[in-house]
């Protein structure tokens, strides 16, 4: 019974990993950045548990696609201030609807009663295996 509840893992990870549209990062800069407002560069980075080459990287991207703005930190001559735009809210409202979509989808086999025992079994494992030191970062503030 383990074997089948990893490699059921195994194969939900790889077809959500699929689903995901590719744009996984950018969709939790864009929630962070809806929900808490203009922050600084590092403090995105640890609000969604990315590292710092990582967020470099996907942050350029969306700036060159006008999604987020970057401004110099006027508290850290090193540091900058990253604001979502119009245009990003306008996406993060797009992403957020495909999400809400998708997930309907993936799950629609399951009456919702299923869906909420799954849920909370799923809430459980987090739960110990973050108490083990299996995540990194706090698991418990994502959830929804």
């Amino acid at each position: 019974t383990d074997e089948r509840i990893l490699a059921g893992f195994r194969r939900f990870s790889n077809i959500l990993k699929r689903e995901e549209f590719g744009h996984h990062g950018k969709a939790r800069i864009l929630n962070t950045l809806v929900k808490n407002g203009p922050m600084t560069q590092r403090t995105l980075q640890e609000e969604i548990e990315i590292s710092s080459s990582s967020a470099s990287e996907i942050l350029t991207k969306m700036e060159e696609h006008g999604l987020i703005t970057r401004t110099q930190d006027p508290g850290d001559s090193r540091g900058k201030i990253v604001t979502i735009t119009e245009l990003g809210i306008a996406r993060n409202e797009e992403f957020n609807a495909e999400k809400k979509k998708k997930a309907s989808d993936l799950f629609s086999c399951l009456s919702k009663e299923e869906r909420e025992t799954m849920a909370s079994l799923m809430d459980k494992i987090q739960a110990d295996w973050f108490a083990n030191g299996l995540f990194y970062g706090d698991c418990r503030k994502h959830k929804n």
